[in-house]
């Protein structure tokens, strides 16, 4: 079958027209395997890498399949230099670890779990957190708004994961000391969490997907200074739209009567508590301390020089490394290399649809919806990426609508970098629909059943479901003053740009 990559100065027959796309079985095929694999990851039926990995196993032997039983039909990439190159039908076996996997990513994501694991080692966030109940001297308003600001810092340099492992148990624990019902300060907290982690570049690994996509882009606004000053006050408002929420529907829960004496009995307990008792090794407390200050400015740094984020990341992580004096066995050990076979998996079969050309027909069509209409561009996409993070793993979703981005952009007659944008925003932000949204809401649902307090997807999504609409529109509305104030609309050349890229 023809695939015409490139075509200049010349028309494509009306004959060749038929051979321009794999056959209809294909498209079928793959698109279930997409959905079949998505669905079990949403659904928790089998473990997310093991069904990322099945689902690219099937992938690659249907891959196989369909360049045996084609074989004999001719499929060419046509150069404007001359002389035509053969390929496989779909893809070949070298496609799938030079063009399928992106190692780059998986390289920065190995990169910060080995910071955040050995950074945490040091007792340093946990010192900060107690160190900011002591601040709040026990008024429950000042301490929980001072504990999800920690949240959205920590957030933005570990990403919301780590964070939510360390904040979720010493708010149970607070909760439990001065008998307060966890349900209002642990949705609170999961809630800023996610919002946040559309902050900066390491703030999540949708935010690291999407950079390393673009290759860092800064055109783009992709590299990590760039990132943070776009990223940065999107995720403040909605911080801001969690907690006026937060407080508007537990605004009880923030105020303790002068009466109740067992209250103010715990709360002198609680304030006693020594944070140096956390520190283990003052010394290694120190160099970690400085060395973490170092690799976000290291970060920044190399961003405005358009240094790779993966080098930069592997240096920092090499140098975590080095300074902790812990066994590089053990640091290993407790990297979540599942979480790297997920995305390995993951990039095999979205890769593998890609090659069917469903995503980018996908894209052409929901551009056509709105062709020609910024605001329109920018909705669909925030609202529809964020819907489906919400009730899907994030990460798998945002995967498969990289591919779908191009193809919308020419085809709404929209700038890139606007739907590019709407993506990342979309995908973040709607975490919080749903209990499965993000492994910090699943966090904080376990805890609270530990707790006897059970949470039905009924109770979660009463609290959830608004925030993540009025974040989401929040968000839309700041890409519209972001386009406009950086010239990101209606462009023409985006169409050229997409046909000559194919």
């Amino acid at each position: 079958m023809f695939n015409l990559e490139s075509v200049s100065g010349s028309l494509i027959p009306k004959w060749a027209e038929y051979f321009l796309q794999p056959p209809l079985s294909a498209q079928i095929i793959f698109t279930v395997i997409l959905l079949v694999t998505f669905i079990l990851i949403a659904t928790r039926r089998l473990h997310g890498t093991v069904a990322a990995l099945g689902g690219a196993v099937v992938a690659l032997i249907f891959g196989v399949y369909f360049s045996k039983v084609y074989y004999w039909v001719p499929y060419f990439t046509f150069y404007v230099s001359g002389g035509l190159v053969s390929r496989e039908l779909l893809f070949s076996a070298s496609d799938v670890y030079k063009e399928f996997i992106d190692w780059s990513t998986l390289l920065i994501i190995i990169s910060v779990v080995i910071i955040t694991t050995v950074a945490s080692r040091s007792g340093l966030f946990e010192y900060i957190i107690l160190r900011v109940v002591k601040f709040s001297a026990g008024d429950i308003r000042k301490l929980f708004l001072s504990i999800w600001f920690l949240a959205f810092l920590l957030t933005m340099l570990l990403s919301g994961d780590p964070t939510a492992i360390m904040t979720i148990p010493l708010i149970l624990l607070i909760c439990k000391v001065l008998d307060l019902n966890p349900t209002p300060y642990l949705f609170g907290t999961v809630f800023v969490i996610n919002v946040a982690a559309a902050s900066t570049l390491v703030a999540s690994f949708i935010n690291i997907l999407v950079s390393g996509h673009y290759n860092s882009d800064p055109s783009r606004w992709l590299s990590y200074p760039t990132f943070m000053v776009l990223g940065l006050p999107v995720s403040l408002l909605c911080t801001g739209i969690v907690i006026l929420f937060i407080f508007r529907r537990y605004g009880k829960a923030f105020s303790v009567p002068q009466e109740k004496v067992e209250y103010w009995e715990l709360r002198a307990e609680l304030l006693s508590l020594d944070a140096k008792v956390l520190i283990a090794n003052p010394k290694m407390f120190r160099k970690l301390s400085a060395l973490l200050t170092a690799a976000v400015m290291g970060f920044i740094v190399a961003g405005l020089l358009h240094v790779p984020f993966y080098v930069v990341s592997l240096f920092f992580a090499f140098a975590f490394i080095l300074v902790s004096g812990v066994d590089p066995v053990k640091t290993f050990k407790e990297v979540d290399w599942s979480l790297v076979f997920f995305f390995i998996g993951v990039f095999i079969i979205v890769g593998g649809v890609h090659s069917t050309k469903v995503l980018e027909s996908l894209g052409s069509s929901l551009g056509s919806l709105t062709t020609g209409n910024v605001l329109g561009t920018v909705s669909l996409v925030t609202l529809f990426c964020g819907l489906l993070s919400g009730v899907m793993d994030n990460i798998s979703v945002t995967t498969a609508l990289l591919y779908v981005t191009p193809s919308l952009s020419a085809s709404a007659l929209i700038n890139q970098n606007l739907v590019i944008w709407s993506l990342i925003f979309g995908s973040n932000m709607g975490n919080n629909l749903t209990p499965i949204g993000s492994l910090p809401n699943l966090l904080a649902i376990t805890s609270l059943e530990k707790e006897k307090i059970k949470v039905t997807w009924f109770d979660f999504m009463k609290q959830g479901a608004p925030i993540v609409i009025m974040c989401l529109f929040a968000a839309i509305l700041s890409l519209i003053l972001i386009g406009h104030l950086l010239g990101w609309g209606i462009d023409i050349t985006s169409l050229f740009s997409y046909l000559y890229s194919r």
